[in-house]
């Protein structure tokens, strides 16, 4: 999947589940990163190739982090997370579709990019659940940007890579 990311499709993957099912730990791992889940995989993937292909191609790595908690959309890398910073779904220019409105941050190795989604899970929304001591209260959206730069050509390809853990209330 993160090929066809970097061959300029968007690509998406989703963890759904009843809480304590283990979306979170399939999804990102544990703490220490000794049983890394599919995201951190999926960011040394992504500079793997980037290093692989650096001969013909140059890629810019960027991301954003949203989360929606209470039918709201709310950016975990914003300031301030209040009303007046509300987000737009939008397709652009070349058909992506673009969150406006929301901040996009650079990486430039996988440990970056680790370091930035820290940095948006300590904005999300949690609460005690009688399955989990830390349960998310809201979907958590990981959006990755990869733009590639053919040296040759100076053609650019931009493809997406997209992590969604959806939080499912046990109370039906």
């Amino acid at each position: 999947l993160i090929q066809s990311a970097v061959d300029g499709y968007n690509v998406c993957m989703f963890a759904y589940g009843q809480t304590g099912s283990g979306k979170t730990f399939t999804m990102i791992g544990d703490r220490s990163q000794q049983y890394p889940g599919i995201a951190p995989r999926a960011f040394q993937r992504i500079f793997q190739l980037a290093e692989e292909n650096k001969s013909k191609f140059e890629m810019k790595v960027s991301t954003y982090m949203l989360e929606l908690y209470n039918e709201r959309l709310i950016d975990l890398f914003a300031k301030s997370g209040s009303e007046e910073d509300r987000l737009d779904i939008k397709k652009d220019k070349k058909g992506m579709v673009v969150i406006q409105g929301s901040v996009l941050k650079k990486a430039s190795n996988a440990k970056e990019l680790f370091a930035l989604f820290e940095e948006g899970s300590k904005n999300r929304h949690v609460a005690s659940t009688k399955m989990n001591d830390e349960s998310s209260r809201s979907h958590l959206v990981i959006g990755i940007v990869l733009e590639s730069t053919n040296k040759v050509t100076g053609q650019i390809i931009t493809g997406k890579v997209g992590f969604i853990n959806i939080y499912l209330d046990d109370i039906f």
